[in-house]
């Protein structure tokens, strides 16, 4: 290389995004006497990024988001990439052996997810899910639920109830009666789409929706909380292109596990959100 690694490092940290980043260390990965320079060059230019990032305008959002980014940037400076006895490289300080390369990948989601979220001039507004629903027999091919209340367990919460529990499904719920005071206070974010593609089919989602709280077509919920909602959606008089998102944010997640899912978390939603 004709430039230093510290130069290189230096480069990536400052100028180029977590996708740029991630593509250059599979560049370098390529070269297997490169390997081991690869991992070492992206891990100082994380460190730094993170650095950033703590003391960007996410972090102080809340102190969650920041706890998170100080425990991410701690794990990349303190990470041991050793090649295993089967030639792949893995981090050898954690509990269990993870894939080096996976792991960095994901790291290089997480700095693109904190970076793409928009900021509001108070908050800022993360989306917490991403992806397809079926509603009222019509599919929405990219929806997304975004909030200024952000926690890592969320992110595992709305994938487990909106994906793996529900296949994706929303409908109306058997009765108004059974719908938990968080449906009538302020709402915990929105559920809007994310390509004009979808308009027509959204517009008539909306269309099966009432603004009246004492009917079953007050809100949408996930397939499997039809008798017992946790989760809903109901219409946005403000933004015909955004339900609000009721929800008491009471997950009952494990932050530690909620937080080795992040990357994973990330990465599938920033996928999505650029293949639209």
């Amino acid at each position: 290389m004709d430039l230093s690694e510290v130069v290189q490092s230096q480069i990536l940290s400052s100028f180029c995004d977590g996708k740029s980043v991630s593509t250059y260390f599979y560049v370098l990965l390529g070269n297997t006497s490169l390997r081991q320079f690869a991992f070492d060059i992206l891990r100082d230019a994380l460190v730094d990024r993170f650095k950033r990032l703590a003391f960007g305008s996410h972090a102080k959002s809340s102190e969650e988001t920041k706890d998170v980014i100080d425990i991410i940037r701690e794990e990349i400076r303190t990470c041991v990439i050793k090649r295993s006895a089967d030639g792949r490289w893995i981090i050898n300080n954690s509990e269990y052996r993870e894939s080096g390369i996976t792991k960095y990948s994901q790291w290089c989601a997480i700095v693109d997810y904190f970076e793409n979220m928009q900021l509001g001039r108070e908050r800022a507004e993360y989306i917490v899910w991403c992806g397809g629903l079926n509603a009222q027999g019509l599919r929405i091919e990219r929806a997304c639920v975004s909030t200024p209340y952000w926690t890592v367990t969320a992110m595992d919460y709305l994938y487990d109830e909106l994906e793996l529990n529900s296949n994706n499904y929303l409908t109306h719920p058997a009765t108004f009666h059974n719908l938990p005071p968080s449906f009538r206070e302020a709402p915990y974010g929105k559920l809007h789409i994310n390509s004009e593609r979808d308009i027509d089919y959204w517009n008539r989602v909306c269309y099966s929706l009432s603004e009246d709280p004492s009917s079953t077509r007050y809100v949408l919920v996930p397939s499997q909380m039809e008798y017992e909602p946790q989760l809903g959606f109901s219409l946005s008089l403000a933004d015909p292109k955004a339900l609000h998102c009721y929800w008491d944010g009471d997950d009952g997640g494990d932050f530690e596990y909620s937080l080795s899912r992040f990357g994973e978390n990330a990465t599938r939603i920033m996928t999505r959100l650029r293949n639209v």
